[in-house]
């Protein structure tokens, strides 16, 4: 059900490669990106100084949502699963192709995890890729 889930989400979610690059803008509309992560696909929206978005975690069936406040390159805000939530920090690249990001749970917020790392996806029919000694999952 999950991958039909995500198959759902990420067919729907198909984005320009003319728009991955460059950040929102005061004038421009909602931008939509679709990263590909270690553990999973991960689609966030991004508004001038706010973005939303929906990862899944595939090794362990779950979904989430992220919710935050961007500052230049940086997220921060709030991540939730069924059953479990906390505080994350996303810090994208320049041109927005890339992020990494350090998470902390609700019942221990003064322990940050890091790690989580993601790729835009090269386009929309890779379902995976290695770069770095890491495979990215994109569906």
């Amino acid at each position: 059900m999950l991958k039909t889930l995500c198959a759902l989400i990420l067919a729907t979610s198909i984005i320009p490669t003319s728009l991955m690059a460059a950040p929102p803008t005061q004038s421009e509309t909602s931008k939509e990106r679709r990263y590909c992560t270690q553990f999973g696909p991960f689609i966030l929206r991004f508004d001038p100084d706010k973005a939303a978005g929906i990862f899944a975690i595939l090794p362990n069936n779950d979904l989430g949502s992220i919710v935050g406040a961007l500052d230049g390159f940086q997220l921060e805000g709030e991540w939730i699963e069924i059953d479990s939530r906390g505080q994350i920090r996303i810090t994208f690249s320049e041109d927005w192709n890339s992020f990494n990001a350090e998470y902390n749970v609700a019942s221990n917020l003064d322990h940050w995890n890091g790690g989580w790392v993601g790729q835009i996806a090269p386009d929309a029919t890779t379902t995976q890729f290695t770069k770095d000694d890491l495979t990215f999952y994109c569906h």
